[in-house]
């Protein structure tokens, strides 16, 4: 059901009998994944993913309803992990373990999979950061840095109640999830829901580091500007006070005022000065 539509709401009313609250949570889009047990049906609703061209993740909702012989879904446009499930279904080999539980496997099993390139996307863009940082620190890269950091934490927060799930759907007395044929195939995905977790909070350690980073770099090229400031205040201030000195009105000076050589004379103490300055500060790293 795509919408659902005032008409899919009334079958699933009057045909499917499905509790008034479930179908409600269809109308109210972008909740979090959940599953819920009424009687003889389970309510799932299940986050999909997708990623931009600025690979920027979006998350969906897609409704499952699970029953003895049937399955429902719900959601609010065309949705990809739909047409996934019909090829995967039409494959030979799985048509013989074809059930309405093992279609709730297929289409947890597809939504948690396509959290993986999600994920590789963040660690290449995170590698990607470091380096613009070590070379050049800039608000852009910070600003990228907390994209992904929002991107994670959103991760985090549809992962986590995906992985509680299946502390309803492992369980022996669901007449409509057959134990004996999918125990294996709902702990596989219970174990990419495992490693999801565990890739979402190192790449967040590793967020909290890049950020560290930035913060170090960006002292450190203040300290570089501040002490090449430092550098060219001095070497002024030792001009000034070479020309200030030869500008005062001393009746007697050395070298004589009157002297042809004398500005040559204060030229190359500037000159000189200003040289053994550099090579001073120079020695001591300051620029």
């Amino acid at each position: 059901m795509t919408g659902p539509t005032e008409e899919d709401v009334q079958v699933m009313r009057e045909i499917f009998h499905f509790h008034p609250l479930a179908i409600d949570d269809t109308r109210n889009q972008m909740q979090r994944p959940k599953v819920e047990e009424y009687g003889d049906y389970l309510f799932a609703i299940l986050n999909p993913v997708s990623s931009d061209s600025e690979r920027q993740a979006s998350f969906r909702e897609l409704d499952v309803f699970v029953g003895k012989n049937y399955v429902v879904t719900v959601h609010r446009s065309s949705e990809p992990v739909i047409d996934e499930v019909r090829k995967r279904v039409g494959n030979p080999i799985e048509v013989a373990n074809v059930s309405a539980g093992y279609l709730l496997y297929v289409l947890v099993d597809i939504v948690v999979n396509s959290y993986f390139p999600i994920l590789d996307s963040v660690g290449e863009n995170i590698d990607e950061l470091e380096s613009v940082i070590l070379a050049k620190p800039s608000r852009e890269a910070l600003s990228n840095l907390f994209q992904l950091r929002k991107a994670l934490l959103e991760l985090r927060r549809v992962v986590g109640p995906q992985r509680d799930m299946f502390n309803v759907l492992t369980r022996r007395d669901l007449p409509f999830v057959d134990q004996r044929v999918l125990q294996y195939y709902l702990r596989d995905v219970y174990d990419h829901l495992l490693r999801i977790t565990d890739m979402v909070d190192t790449y967040r350690d590793a967020l909290t580091s890049t950020v560290d980073l930035y913060m170090s770099a960006v002292s450190n090229r203040l300290n570089q500007i501040v002490n090449r400031l430092t550098v060219i205040t001095i070497v002024i201030g030792m001009l000034g006070a070479v020309g200030g000195f030869y500008g005062m009105n001393f009746e007697h000076t050395w070298p004589p005022f009157s002297g042809p050589w004398s500005v040559l004379f204060a030229l190359g103490l500037m000159a000189f000065m200003t040289g053994l300055l550099l090579v001073v500060f120079r020695k001591a790293g300051w620029y």
